[in-house]
């Protein structure tokens, strides 16, 4: 066949895919079709295939969450988690190794690093699900924890001092080894005889996280609390008893400790940023804040009758209960241990009508339930783990929290369930219960019980609220200063927040906010104002930060805001945007890699419910609408590309050569963690199905049919490019042959093809481990069709 008759339509430009309009419509140098390709300036070839980073993580999990901490020495360090709640990190390129297992399984975590340490929120994407943690390079602690759950005993020493004579009140503080001074114990007073140092006894011990005890005192009289850094710090966990010795003039110069009785425990949290020197915390599972320690961390009565302080120890049935200070959620647990014969173990309660310092606890009319992490010893067969509510003279009062022996496992699981329901009056002699009961059997075999969280059951979450940390003290959150709403009861929740010059911008589901610090106020008190009632994100990772600017993945779009109005960089991809499982929507994430100037979105598209391909847009040539860029400057817009690599996490994480690498976490169950390699032309040994379909290509100022009779291109890679035509409607391809690709190669690829349509559309791919192509030229030839230009009938 000659083809002097016939015309050239040469493509140079291989532009973005285009799915809101139908295919026969999508202009020339853009595509309807492509896949697992990447741009690059005047070409398009085959994307960089995944290689494994590290080994195999054991159990075969999913990998939910990466992310670099630098630590205070400024290592920087992969932190991965994985389905089965282990933590991970990097010890030394490449190498892995456990740095904590005690996660909730199928979590996610969202994280800052500040302070030198890396502060976490744990999720299942759409809200707090496990505690918040912290980590400083050895040890995953949570952030905040209650203090002593009481007091210690005090009385005149018969030792001659300097104590003012009348009445005082003395509180105990733990310390951490992070520096943390927790809430004080209830106070307790004694009325000094005056001129005597004082004793201190039954000083609360906390968990092995706890490095030191601070006393804290009033003046004669007073009510303020003040601690005298000398004379008033226990140096270890042990010591129960000391004298102390002071004047109200010294007391009063020293360090105010007024502000630590308004210190909550952080409950479990959606994400984290770090802002102004503060942490910023949303997306919180509530719970009722001033039960007396229901997490086990407040310590024990010193006899060592096995009962946690702050509870009452049953006199016939609390026989069983014990601490346990290794085998536990976080700090401390409950043990209740059977004997073989006693119906009821281990049952401890506390007044639920009112707290310690008398505000008010359960109320009429409103129902309440309870949650609390259970597990038993391999051994137990009998036996129910109770938690409810019971007044001596009333008897049980709704149903309560029953785990028996069957349902629970030698795992910590969370139970969930009605505590009671509304009462009209409820008796002023209810008590919050712990026991087993049903014989627990056999003897030596036991229940573990750990952080209990009563809640009302018609407000199991903040959806609107944030707290806020203290200056430089990222464990010191305020009940109600460092409390913020935004926009409360819209109807929407918090899911992400970031930061943009000078403002800390709060993302819910349809709408977007900022706020700033106003260097006077704490932050209940800085103004929040309204970005767009438009624009939001269903997910924890739906933002992605890049240079100056970010991208936010909501329902509606993809959107780049750089502190002006959002502007919608999606739109040419709407239907695919549109296909995303909305109802997994909380599962997407959002990555930007400022290097290469791609912007990766894993999304779960139709029935998949975790991500199951990624949506690229390479702004390498800019953010412009490639529509609205027709025709002269299409090279110079955005492109968009599907990669079919299924993900739960992606991270950009820091390199020691200096260079931050796009890692993928798998969700396929196989315990790896892939970066794309450059010069890799496999996903782990599964070939690289890549292709690019061009737009539907006539000839020039001709209507009717064509013959598209030759086919050029300057095409370079391995293995065999497969070439097929459509024309507008196919369901099936036509296969064109193939070409055999090299690199570098010296001339143009040529291909007779005899093709007859209105308008044609190629393909061309590769699909084989080792096979790639990279395409700067296509010329498809064409001329009316010679024997009939129409068909002259439908």
């Amino acid at each position: 066949m000659s083809i002097e008759s016939f015309s050239p339509l040469p493509l140079n430009m291989f532009g973005t895919w285009i799915t809101l309009l139908d295919p026969s419509d999508v202009p020339p140098g853009m595509s309807p079709s492509l896949g697992d390709v990447e741009f690059f300036p005047g070409g398009v070839r085959t994307r960089p295939g995944l290689m494994a980073q590290y080994g195999v993580l054991g159990g075969a999990p999913k990998v939910n969450g990466l992310k670099t901490y630098v630590t205070t020495n400024l290592v920087q360090r992969l932190l991965a988690l994985d389905s089965l709640g282990n933590l991970y990190k990097e010890t030394s390129p490449g190498v892995l190794s456990l740095a904590a297992s005690v996660v909730v399984p199928n979590m996610f975590f969202s994280s800052t690093t500040h302070f030198g340490r890396e502060y976490m929120a744990f999720s299942d994407g759409s809200l707090g699900q496990d505690l918040p943690r912290q980590y400083d390079d050895s040890n995953l602690d949570r952030v905040t924890q209650i203090g002593p759950a009481e007091g210690p005993h005090v009385a005149d020493s018969t030792a001659a001092g300097s104590i003012s004579p009348g009445a005082h009140q003395c509180a105990v503080v733990f310390v951490t080894r992070q520096g943390y001074w927790t809430a004080p114990s209830p106070p307790i007073s004694w009325t000094a005889a005056g001129s005597f140092k004082v004793n201190v006894t039954n000083i609360p011990t906390g968990p092995s996280n706890v490095v030191q005890r601070l006393l804290t005192f009033t003046a004669a009289g007073g009510a303020s609390f003040y601690h005298v850094t000398a004379s008033m710090v226990v140096n270890d966990n042990t010591t129960t008893s000391v004298t102390v010795d002071f004047s109200d003039t010294i007391l009063l110069s020293g360090v105010s400790m007024d502000y630590l009785f308004g210190q909550i425990e952080l409950p479990e949290q959606l994400g984290v940023i770090d802002y102004a020197e503060r942490l910023f915390w949303w997306g919180e599972r509530a719970h009722m804040d001033n039960w007396r320690n229901p997490t086990f961390d407040g310590g024990w009565d010193p006899s060592g009758n096995g009962r946690p302080l702050g509870w009452q120890l049953d006199p016939t049935f609390g026989l069983g209960g014990s601490r346990e200070p290794s085998d536990v959620v976080w700090g401390d647990a409950y043990r209740i241990t059977a004997d073989g014969a006693t119906a009821v173990r281990g049952l401890i309660s506390q007044n639920a009508i009112t707290d310690i310092g008398g505000d008010p606890l359960c109320v009429n009319n409103t129902d309440y339930s309870v949650r609390a992490r259970v597990k038993r010893s391999t051994n137990l067969t009998a036996g129910t783990l109770r938690v409810n509510a019971f007044s001596p003279t009333q008897g049980q009062i709704g149903t309560g929290l029953a785990v028996t022996a069957v349902q629970a496992t030698a795992s910590y699981q969370e139970f969930t369930a009605d505590l009671f329901g509304p009462q009209t009056s409820l008796p002023n002699d209810l008590t919050l219960r712990v026991y087993a009961d049903g014989t627990p059997s056999p003897s030596g075999s036991w229940f573990l019980v750990d952080n209990i969280e009563v809640f009302e059951t018609s407000a199991s979450q903040n959806a609107s609220l944030v707290r806020a940390s203290a200056t430089e003290q990222p464990e010191s959150y305020d009940g109600v200063s460092g409390i913020m709403n935004i926009a409360l009861n819209d109807g929407q929740a918090i899911r992400a927040a970031f930061t943009l010059r000078n403002g800390l911008y709060f993302v819910k589901e349809r709408s977007t906010y900022v706020t700033a610090t106003d260097g006077v106020n704490e932050p209940a008190l800085w103004a929040v104002e309204e970005v767009s009632n438009k624009v939001g994100t269903p997910s924890v990772h739906g933002i992605g930060f890049g240079e100056e600017w970010v991208v936010i993945a909501g329902r509606s779009g993809l959107y780049l805001f750089d502190g002006s109005v959002p502007i919608k960089v999606s739109q040419e991809i709407q239907p695919t945007w549109d296909s995303i499982n909305w109802q997994a929507g909380q599962n997407l994430w959002v990555q930007v890699d400022t290097q290469r100037k791609k912007i990766l979105v894993g999304v779960p598209t139709g029935s998949a419910t975790q991500p199951n391909q990624i949506l690229v847009l390479d702004y390498s040539e800019g953010f412009q609408d490639p529509l609205a860029a027709l025709p002269s400057s299409l090279e110079r817009s955005r492109k968009w590309v599907p990669w079919l690599i299924a993900a739960n996490s992606c991270g950009l994480i820091e390199r020691s050569t200096g260079i931050a690498e796009v890692f993928l976490g798998s969700n396929n169950s196989t315990g790896k963690i892939y970066a794309p390699i450059e010069g890799q032309y496999s996903d782990d040994g599964a070939p690289i199905n890549s292709y690019y379909t061009t737009a539907y290509l006539a000839a020039t100022g001709l209507s009717g049919r064509n013959l598209f009779g030759f086919l050029t291109g300057y095409v370079q890679g391995a293995g065999s490019l497969a070439l097929s035509a459509f024309s507008p409607g196919d369901v099936t391809q036509t296969h064109l042959g193939s070409w055999t690709l090299a690199s570098p190669i010296s001339h143009d690829m040529e291909q007779f093809t005899n093709v007859l349509g209105e308008r044609v559309a190629y393909q061309f791919g590769t699909n084989t481990v080792g096979s790639w192509f990279s395409l700067t030229k296509l010329v498809p030839w064409a001329k009316p069709d010679p024997f009939a230009i129409v068909r002259g009938t439908n």
